[in-house]
């Protein structure tokens, strides 16, 4: 190529990168330089490749670099349409890769058993670019090669609870990252529901029959579907995994259609604002130290863990304004639900019930001579306020709550065994034997004897005795309420309050931390007062036609 061309070229490149940039025209659409060389337009990324290497053979084109299109770099660029006899074919064990659709490829590398037994096994990537891709593959290669790696002969021997195991501890939790708390979920619906029918088997054995009949059982159980769909969201990942890594040749899970649920869910709506004033004022006389935290979830629609994990720091005082940006998932401080932080005003009088409470923490800390965290918590039990209030103790305590007026949401058959125990405790003390000195018995059984009767344990039989008490006073109160009292009900209450109220759907589902769509599907309710207006306003519209149909007649 002449001298002047190579001259006029380099001027319109960039160098001083990782990419060589094309600094001339641009084709607007494919973003490729363009160039006119001996009077005919060609791409800057030929010219560059001719340039270094010669003139292209007939047939062949340069592709320009997958991940930067003006790039001239020679190194980024590689040839198309080559004649058989001048392609150069990859070096043995380096693998293979097929892009599947845009940014999804799928790599294949043979792995050979610690026996000298082969295997093709297989892996998806995303990947940006068939650079990307590349890399992916070679270290998928070196994966494969290394000794330890996961593809050895005796993962095609293991029972499907060794595997479940290994996928949950390894894949999920190390390579994945998956919560803790979905980790525990995952395992435990193993262990319930699959482990007595496939847990001993290996993975290759498992077929399509086998998860149905255990699905099957999970129907006839009466699980809800999200129950069900949490097992295949498990399963379906697994079978894929165990694939991959030559535990099995199938996947039974592909295609798999669930059973309908046979569960009939019994929808408790949030309390209205008559019942939602019983249940503080009731928390400040029960469950003195929880109550300010159930005041700002009406008030504000946080999550539980939002609410325990915040600290004071994120309050503005002057705005009235609280700043969301963590929650806590037992004794770990975790992001919130949808990784992203949020602020919102709160109402003046919440913000001074706030603040009183910061003063008497301070108070508390004061008194006992020991210094304040630097970062304190709002809502804590610890004297520094060091550590939050953990999730599972609010829990707790407004189930108290629940049970203290009537509206705990227990299956039928734990109350009917609490109502026994508490019945076993108040029979007459059994008569001493003749001979025996020492006080009169003073009860029927205690609670260790409680619980073993029942095939429980002492801490259950003293906590259902006392659960039943509480039950027992709220039914001879007479309320007769029937709402849900729950933390969530806190959240699903202040979103039909103010979605009710004609508030914005954009703002209350921003104040709640999701997207409309879930505020509308799952905390937007109908409550029984917005019931009885439609009611009422349908009553109005339709008399009222059938009032002018008789004045016409």
């Amino acid at each position: 190529m002449k001298t002047q061309t190579v001259a006029r070229f380099e001027r319109s490149v960039d160098r001083t990168g990782e990419h060589h940039i094309w600094t001339g025209a641009i084709d607007a659409v494919r973003g490729t330089g363009r160039v006119k060389v001996g009077g005919k337009n060609l791409t800057a990324h030929r010219v560059a490749w001719e340039m270094a290497c010669g003139e292209l053979p007939a047939g062949a084109k340069v592709l320009a670099c997958p991940d930067v299109a003006a790039c001239v770099r020679i190194e980024h660029l590689r040839l198309d349409g080559l004649p058989a006899k001048g392609r150069s074919r990859g070096r043995k064990g380096g693998g293979s890769m097929r892009e599947m659709r845009p940014g999804v490829w799928k790599l294949s590398v043979s792995a050979r058993f610690a026996d000298g037994s082969a295997r093709r096994v297989h892996r998806t990537v995303f990947a940006d670019g068939r650079t990307r891709a590349a890399k992916e593959l070679a270290s998928f290669v070196d994966e494969v090669d290394s000794e330890d790696g996961l593809f050895r002969r005796e993962y095609s021997q293991l029972t499907v609870d060794a595997a479940i195991e290994v996928f949950l501890s390894e894949h999920l939790a190390q390579e994945k990252g998956r919560e803790a708390k979905t980790i525990r979920d995952y395992r435990a619906l193993h262990r319930k529901w699959f482990a007595p029918g496939i847990g001993a088997r290996l993975v290759r054995e498992v077929d399509k029959a086998s998860l149905d009949r255990l699905f099957g059982a999970m129907r006839r159980a009466g699980l809800s579907g999200s129950r069900m769909n949490q097992a295949r969201s498990l399963y379906a990942p697994f079978f894929r995994w165990a694939k991959e890594r030559g535990m099995t040749t199938r996947n039974p899970m592909s295609n798999f259609v669930l059973p309908t649920s046979q569960y009939v869910s019994r929808e408790r709506t949030p309390p209205e604002v008559e019942e939602l004033s019983l249940l503080l004022r009731e928390a400040v006389r029960i469950i003195p130290e929880v109550a300010p935290l159930l005041v700002l979830g009406a008030t504000s629609g946080m999550r539980r863990g939002e609410l325990v994990g915040i600290r004071r720091s994120r309050i503005d005082w002057r705005q009235n304004r609280i700043t969301v940006d963590s929650a806590i998932d037992g004794k770990r401080v975790k992001g919130t639900k949808t990784r992203k932080e949020r602020s919102f005003y709160v109402d003046s009088d919440t913000m001074a019930l706030l603040q009183r409470l910061c003063d008497d923490r301070d108070q508390v800390a004061s008194e006992a001579l020991i210094p304040l965290h630097p970062d304190p918590f709002l809502f804590s039990l610890a004297p520094d306020c060091s550590a939050p209030m953990p999730p599972d103790y609010v829990t707790k305590r407004v189930a108290v709550l629940k049970e203290h007026l009537g509206i705990e949401d227990k299956r039928p058959e734990t109350v009917a065994l609490e109502d026994q125990a508490l019945e076993v405790y108040r029979r007459p003390p059994a008569v001493r034997p003749s001979g025996r000195t020492g006080p009169s018995p003073t009860g029927g059984l205690s609670y260790r004897e409680i619980g073993r009767q029942l095939g429980r344990s002492e801490r259950w039989a003293v906590m259902a005795v006392a659960a039943a008490q509480r039950r027992e006073a709220a039914a001879a109160v007479g309320r007769g309420l029937d709402f849900d009292g729950s933390i969530l009900a806190l959240r699903k209450f202040t979103s039909s309050e103010l979605l009710d109220a004609g508030f914005n759907v954009s703002m209350v589902a921003q104040r709640q931390g999701h997207g409309p769509q879930i505020l509308t599907k799952h905390y937007s309710k109908g409550r029984r007062s917005a019931d009885r207006k439609a009611a009422e306003h349908l009553g109005r519209v339709v008399h009222g036609v059938a009032d002018d149909v008789k004045s016409g007649a």
